[in-house]
């Protein structure tokens, strides 16, 4: 109960609107982590507090953000931040895409169990990956070093679209990237986080 309480408290505090059932979602998809992550390591740590604070608010902060469909989330793991988005937009179509076998079955049983009918994992590296469909939002936290991500990202990105990193620090100085006209880095808050969340977006337009 406390850690549901911690979870709408925190989702109040992005400002988001989600329904009962889409926090019931999230509370499942943390306790999946849990269940799974000794035998997967999905996450570094999986106490509850952790994982709200740092996965959970941490992926949903950037919500606001995520207004095209299809989104690629890239090097998606555990499916940060890709499933809890996907939870907050039923609307918008989601792929979720790793080079990691096993974290690849996990999201796949993980959006099973969610009941996400919005979710296509692949298993695959971004470099071999082939949409039929161009990604109008391509998405990454973590994924490689800044410079590298944007330009592997803007490749496979729709030529209207958009290139999210999610980062912590803010960056020195912008990466650059032929295809993108503009890159804007924004301060993220995450409830409960006093360490920086910055969000550079990069528009082809």
């Amino acid at each position: 109960m406390a850690a549901h309480a911690a979870l709408i408290e925190g989702v109040e505090q992005l400002g988001l609107s989600l329904s009962h059932a889409q926090l019931e979602q999230c509370q499942a998809y943390m306790n999946i982590i849990q269940k799974w992550n000794k035998a997967y390591n999905l996450v570094g740590t999986s106490d509850t507090q952790t994982l709200i604070e740092k996965h959970l608010l941490d992926s949903l902060a950037i919500s606001s953000f995520i207004q095209q469909s299809p989104v690629l989330d890239v090097g998606s793991g555990a499916g940060l931040p890709g499933i809890l988005l996907a939870i907050a937009h039923p609307e918008i179509e989601f792929t979720l895409c790793d080079s990691n076998g096993k974290k690849a079955r996990f999201m796949r049983q993980a959006s099973i169990e969610l009941g996400l009918t919005n979710v296509c994992v692949e298993h695959r590296r971004i470099e071999t990956y082939q949409p039929a469909e161009a990604p109008m939002i391509v998405l990454a936290r973590a994924f490689a070093p800044l410079q590298d991500a944007i330009k592997i990202l803007a490749q496979v990105c729709h030529p209207a679209g958009q290139v999210m990193l999610m980062l912590g620090l803010k960056p020195r100085t912008l990466p650059q990237a032929e295809t993108l006209k503009t890159i804007i880095n924004h301060q993220i808050a995450v409830p409960g986080l006093d360490s920086e969340r910055h969000l550079l977006v990069a528009s082809k337009l």
